[in-house]
């Protein structure tokens, strides 16, 4: 492939799609950027084939490639999203008179500090297992992976973190 073989692209294509496919789940739940981002790499593999370094692994080469790429393009995401937000609060404070937007920036904000004083409150692991499904995405299993306990126990921690959340954050009738 380094010295302009398109076929022996093509083979290591087909050869490692299936499991960068796969790999790529893990990092991002979005099917179509891990599609976008395989063919990316492989792109970029075949642009700069003069200058790429022969390997010993072209697996981990891959793998360390796609994982680069699908982070840097949930990065944008992220960006894109808080551009996004900043041009509805543009647009809302336009609409909005100085005091409306100021309570609902005071609200908001109050919002956001009882959440806070609420995650400070629950175990640090229960915290961990509840960060890593809802602000990482990720599925029970790599939560037992990571935490070092069973997909059950993953399991337990999430639900548990977000009873005792609601204990905290809803009022008791």
């Amino acid at each position: 492939m380094l010295a302009g073989d398109d076929q022996a692209l093509a083979a290591l294509f087909r050869l490692h799609y299936a499991l960068l496919y796969d790999y790529g789940l893990k990092l991002s739940r979005q099917a179509e950027l891990v599609k976008d981002s395989i063919q990316e790499v492989f792109a970029y593999l075949w642009e700069r084939r003069a200058t790429i370094s022969a390997v010993d692994s072209a697996r981990a080469y891959l793998l360390t490639s796609l994982r680069r790429h699908v982070l840097k393009s949930l990065a944008r995401q992220l960006n894109q999203r808080q551009s996004d937000q900043q041009h509805v609060l543009d647009e809302a404070t336009t609409y909005a008179s100085p005091e409306e937007f100021l309570i609902m920036e005071e609200g908001a904000e109050a919002d956001r500090h009882a959440l806070n004083r609420a995650l400070q409150a629950i175990p640090a692991r229960l915290r961990e297992a509840l960060y890593l499904k809802t602000y990482d995405g990720m599925a029970y299993r790599e939560i037992a992976l990571i935490m070092n306990v069973s997909p059950q126990v993953a399991r337990n921690y999430v639900s548990e973190a977000f009873q005792r959340l609601r204990t905290i954050l809803l009022p008791h009738p």
